[in-house]
Order: structure tokens, then sequence, then C-alpha cells
């Protein structure tokens, strides 16, 4: 089948969602490597539709282990790709967010393109990362906040590794890991490393059955919302309309302090400092300002409050009160 699939995209034509799905499926079980390297890489090169992002995330969540979460959660993740500057924004958001009363289910990785991803800097601060399904969705219902290991729990993505690995280039895998949350976030805040991916990855949540979203770029390059640079964002509405916008730092933040300085991390043990000096209040600077962002977006979405302003507030005295701390003390116990 990859052979006629990999003719089909040389030929121009793109894949419907079904025939995304079943080259994910083929692919994952090992049918014929050297058409698969060649599909995905021919897929990269013309640009993934949205029909074949959608085939392929209904694939990885078909097939991933899954976190029995009971009622909503939501979640803040990134494809990464940035080139890995700046530190761990969407993990420290996310523990803002949880400190602040919104169910968390942190799906997060080991660093690809980065120096530190989400499990590198949550192990550096004690916290376990191999945990069953049982314990996760226990966690995110007790105490509000739990990490979703990706390597454990998306199986494809273990069998699809090396075959990533021989290649060496962005394949479609790169982009739908953040789209296959193993306890199927109803609330979303995604990050992508270029501006084109914005409208599609609304799309391809909107198919996923997401209920709210807010897929943002970075006009410094950040897969984040950025406190130093203007930040493109299409929202995914409950009614399933797409609105178009500019963050603005300046407007949202206020204090100059919050936008001055710099984003930049490190490997995990200089990530760890920063999330730290975060949460416990003695980084005033950017760094913060980014964390209130990006925890305000992730508060807005799960209907916290209709706009940033709303939420930046809740965001604040997450940390200011020690919560957001308190929560990251709790994931590590």
């Amino acid at each position: 089948m990859l052979r006629e699939l990999l003719k089909k995209v040389v030929d121009g034509a793109s894949l419907p969602e079904e025939e995304s799905r079943a080259m994910t499926a083929a692919i994952a079980e090992g049918e014929n490597p050297a058409a698969a390297a060649g599909l995905l890489t021919a897929l990269s090169v013309r640009g993934e539709t949205v029909e074949e992002l959608t085939g392929c995330a209904r694939c990885l969540r078909e097939r991933m282990t899954a976190v029995p979460v009971k009622g909503a959660c939501a979640d803040i993740v990134g494809t990464g790709g940035d080139g890995g500057r700046s530190f761990n924004i969407s993990t420290a958001a996310a523990l803002v967010a949880a400190g602040a009363g919104v169910r968390v289910a942190k799906h997060g990785n080991r660093a690809v393109s980065g120096k530190c991803g989400a499990a590198d800097v949550l192990e550096a601060l004690g916290v376990r990362l191999e945990r069953t399904p049982e314990e996760l969705a226990a966690a995110a219902e007790s105490r509000g906040i739990a990490f979703l290991f990706a390597r454990a729990l998306h199986p494809v993505m273990a069998k699809v590794a090396p075959l990533r690995r021989d290649l060496g280039v962005r394949t479609i895998f790169n982009l739908v890991g953040p789209l296959a949350n193993p306890a199927k976030a109803s609330a979303m805040v995604v990050g992508v490393y270029h501006e084109k991916f914005l409208r599609p990855f609304a799309e391809v949540l909107r198919n996923l059955g997401v209920g709210r979203a807010l897929i943002v770029h970075g006009c410094d390059g950040l897969d984040e919302i950025s406190s130093l640079a203007p930040t493109r964002f299409v929202e995914l509405l409950p009614d399933g309309s797409l609105s178009v916008g500019t963050i603005l730092p300046g407007e949202v933040l206020g204090d100059a302090a919050l936008r001055s300085g710099s984003l930049a991390g490190g490997d995990s043990a200089e990530n760890r400092r920063i999330l730290l000096d975060v949460l416990e209040g003695r980084d005033r600077t950017a760094k913060r300002g980014a964390v209130l962002l990006n925890a305000a977006a992730l508060c807005m979405v799960s209907g916290a409050g209709s706009s940033l302003a709303e939420t930046l507030p809740l965001a604040a005295e997450s940390i200011d009160s020690g919560a957001a701390l308190g929560k990251l003390r709790e994931m590590a116990e």
C-alpha cells in the first residue's frame, strides 16, 4: 500500500483522511521502510494537508494508551522546531493554570529540537515520569495536574522512532504529536513553529472534536505566546468557528519589566532554576511575562474568563499565592 500512496503523492495528489490514517498504521507496523521513508519525505517537502494531519492524528489517538480522566481537562503544548532557544514556558504555564483551578493533563516528551523538553525539566524537578494511566487520571482528578509522558503512552511513536531517526528530517509525526493528548483534552493551547500552521492546526483540532483551542506563533519565532514580540493566533471557538488575531504583550501585560530581558533557556539544570525562579516569584522579567500570558490563555480556553485581560490576574495570583509552586510539589510526591 505505501508504494501506491507514495506514487500518488509524487504525482501531486493529496491523501484523504482515511488513506493518511491507513498510511500511519502501515508505517507503524513496519511495512516497506523504503517506501515509508519516501512517503514521509514527500509529504514534508510538499507540506501536509489538514486531511493528512487529521488522519495521522486519528491513528495515533486510536492506538495510544488512553488516560481515563473523568470530566474535562486542558493541555498546553508546542510542536517544537523553534530552535529550542526558550526555557520551558508551557510547562511552567501548565503549573500556573493548575494553581488557578484549571484541570491540566500536560502532554510532553523529552527534548527533540532543543536542549530540554518538558519531561527533562520535570524530571530534574523530582517528578516521576513513568506512571500508570490510572495513576495519571487520579492525579489529574484529585490534584488538578498530571504529566502525560508521550514516550510511554504512544506505542506508534515508539515504533516509528527508528525510521524518523534514520531520516533526520521533520516529518508529519513532528506535527501530530501535540494533537494526540492521551487524556483527550477538550481545551488546548498549541504553539506552532511557523505561522503557516496556525489555521491548519485549528481545523485539525476541530476535526478531532476539541471544544476550544488557541493556536499561537510568536513573531520572534517561538512556538509559544511571546512576552517580547507580537503573537499571531487562530482561535477555535466552542461553536466551531475560527477567529484570527494578534496578541500584543504591551497591551495585555502593561508592566514594562514583564516585557524586558530574555526568554532563553538551557539544559535541564538551567531550566529547572529558571522555572523555580518564576514560580517562587524571584523572576519578574519577560520570563514571568511569558508564563503569565500562556497560563492566562489556558485559563481562557478552559472557560475561566472571556479574554486574556480577564484571566491574567488569575495566573498572577497563582504564582504570588504559591499555588503554582504547590502544584509542582504535589506532582513530585
